[in-house]
């Protein structure tokens, strides 16, 4: 194979990983859609029900969903970024040699640099946005069920329900 098929062939694969992240976009997107009707509606059904242990399945949804987006990165969806993101920096370099490029190398095993594992758990797990985002919802959803057995958030008494929220120890 000579030079130029060679960079049509990377050109090709840079199409090709940046067509697949956008197909990982996709499906983590609609993964955190998911969680959020889901989130809302469990909260909405504690109030239903009258359920002050409904709030906590929404905080438990929202570390199931943290941890399956992180999975998905983890398994998939970062050898795709290591190896477009090691294409892009060797087709910017000044020193650039397509004879150095592997072809097609989706592990990049030829090229990787060492990473350690945590360094690679904490880019798929711990990515600041979805973080923060399923933090703040598990975070409001515990909060909300503190609220209700302090007594603060109370479901409405009707003919069929006497709840009475116990406070938590240590509260007058």
């Amino acid at each position: 194979m000579d030079a130029d098929q060679k960079f049509e062939i990377l050109k090709t694969e840079l199409s090709l990983i940046q067509a697949t992240l956008d197909k990982y976009d996709d499906l983590i997107f609609r993964g955190r859609n998911l969680f959020v009707t889901l989130w809302i509606a469990s909260l909405g059904l504690a109030f239903t029900i009258k359920s002050p242990a409904v709030p906590l399945l929404a905080a438990l949804l929202s570390i199931l969903y943290w941890f399956l987006e992180g999975m998905m990165r983890h398994q998939y969806w970062f050898k795709y970024v290591d190896r477009y993101r090691f294409l892009r920096s060797q087709l910017n370099s000044p020193e650039f040699k397509l004879s150095a490029v592997s072809v097609y190398d989706l592990t990049n095993h030829f090229h990787r640099a060492e990473q350690s594992r945590w360094a690679r758990v904490k880019a798929c797990f711990f990515k600041l946005e979805p973080s923060i985002s399923f933090g703040v919802m598990g975070a409001a959803a515990i909060l909300i069920w503190l609220l209700i057995h302090a007594g603060v958030l109370t479901f409405p008494v009707g003919p069929n329900n006497s709840f009475k929220p116990t406070p938590l120890r240590g509260a007058a």
